[in-house]
């Protein structure tokens, strides 16, 4: 008889949408083809109390996925870590079952993390390979001390074991269970999918080359146009590729765009992409095959702050990508981050400037950075004395520059947001969110932002 493996996702995060669970479902996937039995409860979709599903599955393990730490909203920030111990304590009140954590949002914090929940067992990065194979030494007793980025205790110690990116061929097909499917195209309108991992750039204040390597792994167009082709047989209009960068490799855009294109999938989609290296060729076959938006991880239109981010482009290549993507008539996003390292009254306000060379699109301004250990963010606020090595970053903690006061950058940005129609300045307002949700309400699919410039 298979053993039997409860997943649990403790993402609660909803704003702007709630966003599919794709990690733990690619490691339900992973698990089945492992040959257990497995069953994913989401605390944003089911309603049933956690200890009946425990009492009526009776699973000989139980996985915990956190997403999110918080909502990495300098102001009023919703913070998502407690809640993990709290389901934690509600599970190990019904089962005696070895329960393992895991997802991005551990990953980052899986020391404190285990120690806060009372966790067996942790995995920290990609679970895909780890998690099947510490399940395997588990019910033959057999050592796993050795499994790749395995968090656990030993002597009174939590140890943490050097993660490895898994091979992307472990990446078995996708079989997203239809309750979350119907859940989250109601609520959202759009499912997601990935087609690579690992991130080779050097932004100072970003996770992901920790989380999954800087290695860069790319799935066939094939595997990545089945899971389209699926979200699409499920009902999907929409789908959001969520790879931190979409072009890393013209190659990879181009290969699934001709895969899309030759299956006739009609869907449409939206990725996140860096402004350099965009050509109006690739934009169109991109177009051709469903692109509909895209939002820019740009950060800054200052050259100055675009290179102490640790950015590898500058902002003459922010227009061109810009142009390139209003010409084939494409929605597109620029995401900045106002007082990151080095920032000055004078880089904001040309940074501010340089938008008005930009034509029809929506600026999100955030102020200030979360701050995560392993990051180049965190070397810099350590020799700057922003931070010290006892400093707990668990609970949410943002960098700002020393040279302007958070209190003067939202000024400026408030000042922005008056002049420039175009300009969405930290959390979305009520009246934001209603537009969003009405839309949603008459079918309206995407991500929606396109409607948000006043």
């Amino acid at each position: 008889m298979a053993h039997k493996v409860l997943l649990i996702s403790v993402n609660r995060c909803f704003f702007p949408y709630p966003v599919f669970p794709l990690g733990i479902v690619h490691l339900a996937s992973a698990l089945k083809a492992a040959g257990y039995e497995t069953n994913l409860y989401d605390m944003q979709v089911d309603a049933g109390d956690i200890t009946e599903i425990i009492e009526n599955f009776k699973p000989d393990y139980i996985g915990l996925s956190l997403r999110n730490i918080d909502d990495i909203q300098i102001n009023n920030t919703s913070f998502y870590a407690p809640f993990l111990s709290e389901v934690a304590e509600r599970v190990r009140k019904k089962s005696n079952v070895p329960i393992v954590l895991g997802g991005s949002g551990f990953s980052l914090f899986p020391d404190k993390l285990l120690e806060l929940s009372k966790a067996d067992f942790g995995i920290c990065g990609e679970g895909e390979a780890s998690f099947p194979a510490l399940l395997h030494c588990l019910s033959s007793d057999s050592s796993y001390e050795s499994i790749p980025g395995l968090v656990f205790r030993k002597n009174g110690k939590v140890i943490i074991n050097p993660k490895k990116p898994c091979a992307i061929n472990t990446i078995v097909p996708l079989h997203r269970p239809g309750h979350l499917v119907g859940y989250y195209l109601k609520h959202s309108s759009m499912l997601n999918v990935q087609t690579q991992r690992g991130c080779a750039y050097k932004c100072c204040y970003c996770t992901y080359p920790f989380i999954e390597g800087n290695t860069l792994r790319y799935r066939s167009p094939e595997s990545v146009c089945d899971e389209i082709a699926d979200a699409e047989a499920c009902g999907a209009r929409y789908i959001s590729i969520v790879d931190s960068v979409f072009n890393t490799s013209e190659k990879h855009v181009t290969d699934i765009c001709q895969e899309i294109i030759r299956r006739n999938i009609k869907i449409n989609w939206g990725c996140y992409m860096r402004p350099k290296a965009i050509t109006q060729p690739l934009i169109d076959i991109m177009v051709q095959a469903g692109l509909t938006h895209i939002e820019f991880g740009t950060d800054s239109f200052c050259d100055s702050i675009l290179e102490s981010y640790g950015k590898d482009f500058i902002f003459k290549d922010v227009l061109e990508a810009s142009e390139c993507a209003r010409k084939a008539g494409v929605h597109y996003a620029h995401f900045l981050i106002t007082g990151g390292p080095d920032e000055t009254e004078e880089t904001i306000r040309e940074g501010f400037n340089n938008s008005g060379y930009i034509k029809r699109t929506v600026f999100f301004s955030y102020i200030g950075m979360r701050l995560y250990p392993n990051t180049p963010l965190y070397e810099f606020a350590l020799k700057e004395g922003a931070v010290s090595k006892e400093t707990d970053l668990l609970p949410p903690y943002f960098y700002v520059t020393p040279h302007v006061s958070k209190e003067r950058i939202c000024e400026m940005l408030t000042e922005f947001n008056n002049r420039g129609k175009n300009w969405i300045i930290g959390e979305s307002t009520p009246e934001l969110v209603k537009i969003i949700g009405d839309l949603r309400k008459i079918g309206v699919s995407g991500p929606l932002w396109e409607f948000l410039a006043r």
